[in-house]
């Protein structure tokens, strides 16, 4: 029985041989890391491809997690890492095909944004066009933010990750991860009242 064990008694139970348990992991942290996977990469067969590598890495190594620092807080922090391999890998093979001649090689199709798929099942013409112009101008807001301020935005807010957990992962004091998240919140506000003038 699974139902009710911690993240950390989860991992040392997966670890003492029951499988059960790694799937109870998996399905407890899919949506928030696979989230954040999907919007980090913006194609769904690579969030698909590095959240089963991060916990392949578990299942290959349970010893990889060393139980110190919270389970959540080390998942994203392997996920980011996996996600930063992905991309050096998709820029040396952009790279390649560049130089050979062949067309840069891209992803089937961009994932569907979290606002596209968060309304009603069948939404009226009026209320698709408003959510579908509301989705770009808080796409195009995050846009405006750099990089930094981008990935404590996301983590916090899709991955639901607390501010710790966020400066835990990236290795940054808490007070440096709450002024990011605080400049970012700041930009987000000024860019979507420039937008809604």
């Amino acid at each position: 029985m699974t139902e009710g064990l911690s993240d950390t008694e989860l991992v040392a139970a997966f670890k003492g041989g029951d499988v059960e348990a790694l799937g109870a992991l998996m399905e407890r942290h899919k949506a928030a890391l696979y989230g954040y996977l999907l919007r980090v990469t913006k194609r769904a067969d690579a969030a698909e491809d590095i959240f089963q590598e991060v916990f392949l890495k578990l299942v290959h190594n349970p010893g990889a997690y060393g139980e110190r620092e919270k389970f959540k807080a080390w998942l994203f922090t392997v996920a980011r890492n996996a996600a930063m391999d992905y991309f050096r890998r998709e820029s040396s093979r952009r790279a390649l095909a560049c130089a050979e001649g062949d067309a840069p090689v891209y992803g089937e199709e961009e994932a569907p944004s979290r606002l596209d798929s968060a309304a009603s099942p069948e939404p009226g013409p009026q209320e698709a066009l408003e959510n579908k112009q509301l989705g770009e101008r808080i796409a195009a807001a995050l846009d405006k933010l750099s990089d930094d301020q981008r990935e404590i935005f996301h983590l916090r807010h899709y991955s639901e990750l607390s501010f710790k957990e966020i400066a835990e992962m990236l290795g940054l004091p808490i007070g440096t991860v709450l002024a990011r998240m605080s400049r970012a919140a700041a930009r987000l506000r000024e860019e979507l009242e420039k937008a809604a003038q």
